[in-house]
């Protein structure tokens, strides 16, 4: 167990959800390809899912892998199972909030990723002619860096404004 997490509410929530959802440990390691044995193990903590299989448990139960880690969901912490997916007005309003705060962030993330390399570019002008080979590496691979990381917040708030498009299509 990762030693930051100081406790795991992961057996407690599979077991509750399940439950919730009316489905022996049988009928749940059916849906998500596992046997009996493993939903046992999960459920009394004796072992943890391998990273598929979690995502698979996340998907059916419709809670974040997160949540269902960390969060002690049997509090009334989701209306139902299933509610992260369900399309209700009030779910498809806070899933366009968090589109929103993620596209923000991302538009953040972009405009300081944009200012190093302007503050980099500006730097290098000023020194062109006194920079030592080692660092000129250096400098090579910053640039790489660069277009790497804008590559990839590119395709981040392309996958942004797709899903912006599919929550607005939804909703109408």
């Amino acid at each position: 167990m990762d030693p930051m997490v100081e406790s795991t509410y992961l057996n407690k929530n599979i077991r509750f959800l399940r439950k919730q959802m009316n489905l022996s440990q049988e009928e749940l390691a059916l849906k998500i390809g596992l046997n009996r044995g493993n939903i046992a193990s999960y459920e009394n903590g004796s072992a943890e899912p391998k990273v598929c299989n979690l995502l698979r448990i996340s998907r059916l139960f419709g809670v974040s892998i997160c949540d269902l880690a960390q969060r002690d969901l049997s509090g009334g912490s989701i209306s139902s199972p299933n509610a992260y997916f369900k399309s209700g007005s009030r779910q498809q309003g806070k899933n366009q909030e968090q589109l929103d705060v993620i596209h923000s962030n991302a538009q953040r993330m972009l405009q300081m990723i944009e200012g190093l390399m302007t503050c980099s570019r500006i730097k290098l002008e000023q020194v062109d002619d006194q920079i030592p080979q080692e660092l000129r590496l250096i400098i090579v691979n910053f640039e790489e860096l660069y277009h790497t990381a804008r590559s990839l917040m590119d395709e981040h708030l392309s996958l942004l404004k797709s899903l912006n498009s599919k929550d607005s299509s939804a909703q109408e």
